[in-house]
């Protein structure tokens, strides 16, 4: 086998938020895996340098990025770094977010409104359009994740599920804009995955014997990194402004619940 059928993402460079564990860790280390370089970015610094040296020792080049993406500064910060010490970016994964108390939408403040909203959306979008900016005349990827929320709505949740339903469209709106240039914009909405992230909701579910989708299991980081490794490829050069459910069936059957 050759050395590109085994590494196929050698010589591209990735940017990961949310690197420091679940999903986020999980994609950059099949990123890796493939050959990239990637840029780890979260606030835990431990974890994404932990992540770093191990990645490091693979043969890739790993950078850990310690930043809060709802800071604008930091923001900038991260996307300066990356272009001083990498050179450019083909990949940029989008993946932090997190998941709000439940809260009835009257009782939502002004703060919290904007907390959701900035990590969710608003620094994915920002993020996207700096990675424009690095990438070079190839083109290259963005991968926005998403959540089988942006299609249904939950109690409590009013500014996730609204976050996580603009970062869908977002995704189409970016691909559209930027399909000439060589970039595609792609978006994976995961399902109820064995992640610290979605725990209360395994929890709530569990409690009212809710069943969590039609194949009855939780899916892993792995399988959303392992399409995200796909969606980045080359073999998915033809696929853009989609998102793509990861979910066991979950969305085949929302709404249909009785008590959601």
């Amino acid at each position: 086998m050759t050395d590109k059928q085994d590494r196929p993402l050698s010589g591209r460079r990735a940017l990961v938020t949310g690197a420091s564990r679940g999903i986020g860790a999980a994609i950059a280390r099949k990123l890796a895996g493939q050959g990239a370089d990637v840029v780890l970015v979260a606030r835990g610094a431990d974890a994404i340098e932990s992540l770093a040296k191990e990645l490091g020792e693979t043969g890739v080049r790993a950078l850990a990025v310690p930043a809060d993406i709802t800071d604008r500064s930091a923001l900038r910060a991260v996307v300066d770094r990356v272009a001083d010490e990498f050179g450019g970016l083909d990949v940029l994964v989008n993946n932090a977010g997190a998941l709000p108390p439940a809260v009835r939408a009257e009782k939502v403040g002004w703060d919290g409104w904007d907390a959701s909203l900035g990590l969710n959306l608003a620094a994915p979008w920002w993020l996207a359009c700096r990675a424009k900016e690095l990438m070079d005349d190839r083109g290259g990827v963005v991968v926005n994740v998403a959540s089988t929320a942006a299609y249904y709505p939950s109690r409590g949740l009013v500014a996730y599920n609204v976050g996580k339903a603009g970062l869908v469209m977002l995704t189409r709106v970016l691909a559209l804009e930027w399909a000439r240039d060589g970039v595609r914009v792609v978006g994976v909405a995961p399902g109820k995955i064995d992640t610290d992230l979605v725990a209360p909701i395994l929890a709530w579910a569990e409690k009212r014997e809710l069943p969590l989708n039609p194949q009855q299991r939780i899916g892993t980081s792995r399988e959303i990194a392992d399409l995200v490794a796909f969606l980045v490829s080359d073999q998915a050069g033809y696929l853009t402004g989609v998102t793509v459910p990861i979910d066991g069936g979950e969305l085949l059957t929302a709404g249909s619940e009785p008590g959601r």
